[in-house]
């Protein structure tokens, strides 16, 4: 489990800011914040180390606190766009129709890329339930935070937590594929070795999560990867990439593989075009044996 920062009360602090001074206000509060974690935080600065030398072949300071500067805007943004959801846009690229077309439901596999987040405001899926299924790991406080600035505005975006067992959870994913709704995975982070499918990644043999694949792959479903970045102040771009369609002749394992290693090609496309929007803050290219 990748531990923590922050807490509800920092992050009311931040609202303030920013509905009293926009932006700017948000901006200014952050540079202390992030400068304080910058340098209290030295084992995610060895990992972050690790990850832009194989990216982009360079890491210094400066690198390392705009990519924390730049996790605690969309951090933010995650909750803010909940409270001021007209200032806030979210352009779909390359998106295509699928709803009408995918009667048995859509599996999106979602990244720590950006904000996921935003996907809730993309104007196709307003009316369409995402359930995201993902381990509620948040802090207590954060969540009290989290309804208090949603307050009463519509959420589509659902959670299935892990944390209630693997059967209760095949079930929600069953029933929300049966009423042809979107079911969304976390395909970039594993929980355990047998959970995974080992894929090439900027270079290295590194392990993906397999159940999204391997559920598309039972349900007979559509694989999307869906990726959310930063573009500017109240300004989100979702990126819309469509799986290669299982071939249902190939043998199970070795189409999954392929399937998971179209997806790491897709990922690390975009993570070298947007380093700073990667926030898998951990020992990501450590050896799983």
């Amino acid at each position: 489990m990748i531990k923590q920062r922050g807490s509800g009360t920092g992050l009311f602090i931040v609202y303030l800011f920013f509905r009293l001074f926009g932006y700017t206000g948000l901006r200014f509060i952050l540079f202390f914040v992030v400068f304080y974690f910058s340098i209290t935080t030295p084992s995610l600065k060895r990992s972050l180390r690790d990850y832009y030398l194989l990216c982009t072949g360079k890491f210094n300071y400066r690198i390392y606190y705009r990519h924390l500067f730049m996790f605690a805007l969309v951090f933010a943004d995650r909750f803010l766009s909940k409270k001021f959801t007209q200032r806030y846009h979210v352009s779909a690229k390359n998106e295509k129709p699928y709803l009408t077309d995918a009667t048995k439901g859509v599996l999106f596999l979602f990244s720590h890329v950006g904000d996921w987040s935003t996907c809730g405001l993309l104007p196709s899926q307003r009316n369409v339930p995402i359930n995201i299924v993902m381990q509620e790991a948040i802090k207590e406080s954060i969540q009290g935070f989290g309804k208090f600035i949603e307050g009463e505005s519509a959420n589509t975006m659902k959670v299935i937590d892990l944390s209630e067992g693997s059967i209760a959870v095949a079930i929600q994913v069953a029933r929300a594929f049966q009423n042809g709704e979107i079911v969304a995975m976390m395909a970039d982070r594993f929980l355990t070795k047998e959970g995974s499918v080992p894929v090439t990644f900027l270079g290295r043999k590194i392990l993906m999560n397999k159940n999204p694949f391997e559920v598309a792959y039972n349900r007979k479903v559509p694989l999307i990867a869906l990726l959310s970045l930063r573009e500017s102040d109240y300004h989100y771009n979702a990126y819309y990439y469509w799986l290669t369609p299982y071939n249902t002749t190939t043998p199970k394992e070795e189409a999954i593989a392929a399937a998971a290693q179209e997806y790491a090609d897709i990922l690390e496309k975009v993570v070298r075009e947007h380093p700073d929007q990667w926030f898998n803050h951990y020992d990501f290219f450590a050896p799983h044996s």
